[in-house]
């Protein structure tokens, strides 16, 4: 259902962020911009070794240099972990190449810098291990001794019978893809000021996509009461999946903090970026999948390996999404899933951009376009005939209540001219597609997922609107005012968004699991419809009419059927301020979905009220002589439920498929023995402007009943459907299935030369 674009005066309008001003200006400050009375300079010193024991840490030169103010050592880290098995600085042993092993303030950087290189530490190196299947051997070093062997969590979830399913393919095959490690480069580094005062409360400046959480985890370790810490989150340079929780830094600055009675700002480097940001690490993933001759799929089984690198923290969640996914997208009623994450002493690592189902989405979105060429079945046609569709119930009880899919195809398809394309390109010219969904928030990563939003509104009609919701670059800002805005039938112009400040702000889980439009958004209205209620009352007697007869917009408050009978949204707040009664409006909103979490062993339950997807379709031209990939065009539809800011929406879409190509031809951080050999901007190579392609975005709008205004999440859908679609383009550009990524000149190389060689045997 397309929604007529005239219904509303605010949402559904392509209008500009209201942070654009500010930020294109140069005037929007982030946490780096911070600076407090007496403030102190702190930086890291960490291991050079990837498996060490610590027999010695002498600092006596370096408390002795002049400006230094403190040193943090394990032992003055009141034995807070900062995860499972990870603790804030390493204790008698280091686990990979930057592991924390003491921190420095000082007066300045360069000091703090000088004081580092004077530390003493004796280190005994021990065995290392950074292969994933040597790390699974019985006989190979662990990592940690609290386990028997390397792996700290594992899965084995089915659905349906995958066995019956197999028994009733016509077509099985199998395939091993691999995915490498990869940065998510975002503008902002990782910092933070901590700054515990005179009474005791702390109080931290940090770039996070969850304030709350935060909260929750540095009071629970520092054992103070929730209000005695406070979160401000500025505005942020990007997250990717890269900045959902509490980490080790954050605890280093506060500790610094306590310890000196200063506030203490930690800031890292570029080159630290790639030790500190803990990005997405290498996947093996082997799929197994049987179909019948028409297409359409009877079994699916997948086996992942996952490196967790030295320490585990939130990747447990990669495995169950990954089992979860395979029987999401298409109707797939039989499917089983065995993974494992596996230590190493690589660097920690979370997400790939896209929360590792990018990765999963090209490994079976190429098996299945090979499945399709096999079977001689357009890949088109194949993906539609599988599709899931409005009031499908997947095995594991997931329930689609809006659902587009099928459309984004058709519509892809059809712009992109598919047909007359696919099959008849120039020779080394290929296009082919990609399809993903992904869920708008739900219950499973916490037990709850809560928003709360408070209205304020001024005498002069102005708004108020306060979420704990941040900003990671979004434009979760102006999709949460026009919400208002609309609800109230005021203008955007005239919210004012108040954001990320746990004193100030009601509580909200975050920017995490794409769920900011849907979950946010359904608080922020009914805060505006609470607020709207205690105005309608009032306005009702002056117009002499009932509430239920008026209408809201355009800044005016009108009676229904008589719009000469009205009043000024202003007047009437004014009014409220100014009677006898001296009413003060303030709405409030909260909204928890009403789902429960997945079972946690089976995943079964329906853990998310709205799912979005999409489709697009990749156009490539392969240089036989460099192996370069030049990628021509995408054609992107997503549903969105609605699009309560098309213009956001397209820039959303547009930005995903930036990071999926970059993810997909450019992006690998290459390791040796643990160490990232390319640890900086110039070296680990991301897309150029000259090398964006020409995109053509299209909104599909499902009307989701239980989105806001029918919207629901474009947070990290769009981007799963790129690696899958440019891979396929590949493929059908040179003949040949590339199953790793990134699809580098190199391994484009090595195909061809491998397809030459088999074109060669008798």
């Amino acid at each position: 259902m397309t929604i007529k674009p005239d219904k509303y005066s605010v949402v559904g309008k392509r209008l500009p962020r209201v942070d654009a001003a500010i930020k294109s200006t140069g005037e929007a400050k982030f946490s780096e911009d911070i600076i407090l009375p007496g403030m102190l300079f702190a930086k890291v010193l960490r291991s050079p070794h990837a498996h060490a024991k610590i027999l010695n840490i002498d600092t006596s030169r370096a408390e002795k240099l002049p400006g230094v103010k403190a040193i943090l050592l394990n032992k003055d880290t009141e034995e807070i972990y900062a995860a499972p098995d990870e603790t804030v600085l390493a204790t008698d042993k280091v686990r990979f190449v930057g592991d924390e092993v003491a921190a420095v303030a000082a007066v300045d950087e360069d000091t703090a810098i000088e004081a580092l290189g004077l530390i003493k530490v004796d280190y005994e190196p021990l065995p290392a291990v950074f292969d994933m299947e040597e790390a699974l051997k019985k006989e190979s070093p662990k990592v940690h001794e609290f386990y028997d062997d390397n792996i700290p969590d594992n899965i084995n979830v089915s659905f349906g019978n995958v066995e019956e399913g197999f028994a009733r393919s016509e077509y099985i095959r199998e395939d091993r893809f691999v995915i490498n490690p990869t940065h998510s480069c975002f503008s902002e580094h990782h910092m933070c000021v901590a700054y515990f005062d005179s009474s005791g409360k702390l109080t931290v400046w940090t770039p996070i996509q969850s304030s709350h959480f935060i909260q929750k985890n540095m009071a629970y370790n520092f054992k103070l009461p929730e209000n005695k810490v406070r979160i401000k989150i500025q505005n942020v340079g990007g997250a990717f999946c890269g900045r959902g929780s509490d980490r080790t830094y954050h605890y280093i600055a506060a500790l610094l903090s306590k310890k000196t009675g200063r506030p203490v700002k930690l800031r890292f480097t570029s080159d630290e970026e790639f030790l500190v940001y803990r990005g997405g690490g290498k996947y093996i993933m082997d799929f197994k999948t049987g179909v019948k001759k028409d297409g359409s799929i009877q079994a699916v089984y997948g086996n992942f390996t996952i490196d967790s690198g030295a320490y585990l923290a939130t990747q447990f969640i990669v495995l169950r999404f990954l089992a979860l996914n395979l029987q999401m997208l298409y109707k797939v009623n039989n499917a089983k899933c065995e993974g494992k994450l596996v230590y190493t002493n690589n660097p920690p690592y979370f997400f790939h951009h896209g929360a590792g189902m990018v990765a999963m989405r090209f490994a079976f979105g190429s098996q299945l376009d090979q499945i399709a060429q096999d079977l001689g079945i357009d890949p088109v046609e194949m993906n539609l005939k599988n599709a899931v569709t409005k009031g499908y119930t997947t095995p594991s009880k997931i329930h689609y209540a809006s659902c587009g899919l099928s459309d984004c195809i058709k519509k892809t398809a059809k712009q992109s001219n598919w047909k007359k394309k696919y099959g008849k390109l120039p020779k080394l010219r290929g296009i082919g597609i990609g399809c993903g969904m992904i869920r708008s928030g739900g219950k499973g990563m916490f037990l709850y997922d809560t928003s709360a939003a408070f209205l304020k509104i001024q005498e002069d009609g102005t708004v108020h609107l306060f979420t704990g919701l941040p900003d990671m670059g979004q434009g979760s800002y102006t999709a949460m005012a026009q919400i208002a805005a609309e609800t109230l039938g005021i203008r955007l112009e005239d919210i004012i968004v108040i954001a990320g400040d746990t004193e100030v702000t009601p509580l909200d889980i975050g920017a995490i699991s794409q769920r900011g439009t849907f979950t946010t958004g359904n608080a922020v209205k009914a805060a505006a419809l609470d607020a709207r209620g205690q105005i309608a009352k009032l306005a009702a007697g002056k117009l002499e009419t009932k509430p239920s007869n008026l209408i809201f917009r355009d800044g005016k408050i009108s009676v229904k059927n008589n719009p000469e009978k009205a009043m000024n949204f202003s007047d009437a707040i004014s009014e409220a301020l100014n009677s006898t009664e001296g009413r003060y409006v303030m709405g409030r909103g909260f909204y928890n979905p009403p789902i429960t979490a997945a079972d946690p062993k089976t995943l079964e339950g329906n853990s998310s009220l709205a799912y979005s997807f999409g489709a697009q379709i990749a156009e490539v031209e392969v240089d036989p002589e460099t192996g370069f990939v030049k990628l021509l065009k995408m054609t992107a539809a997503h549903d969105v439920g609605f699009a309560i800011n098309p213009m956001a929406v397209e820039g959303q879409m547009e930005g995903q498929i930036f990071s999926g190509m970059g993810q997909t031809l450019y992006e690998e951080c290459l390791m040796e023995n643990g160490q990232v050999l390319n640890p900086s901007l110039l070296d680990y190579r991301t897309p150029r402007p000259l090398e964006i392609p020409e995109i053509e975005s299209i909104i599909v709008e499902s009307n989701d009943p239980y989105g806001p205004y029918g919207a629901k999440e474009v947070g990290q859908g769009p981007i799963q459907c790129t690696s899958q679609a440019i891979a396929n383009a590949v493929s059908n550009a040179i003949g040949v299935r590339i199953k790793e990524v990134p699809i580098t000149p190199e391994r484009v190389l090595a195909a061809l030369r491998s397809k030459d060689r088999d074109s060669c045997k008798p």
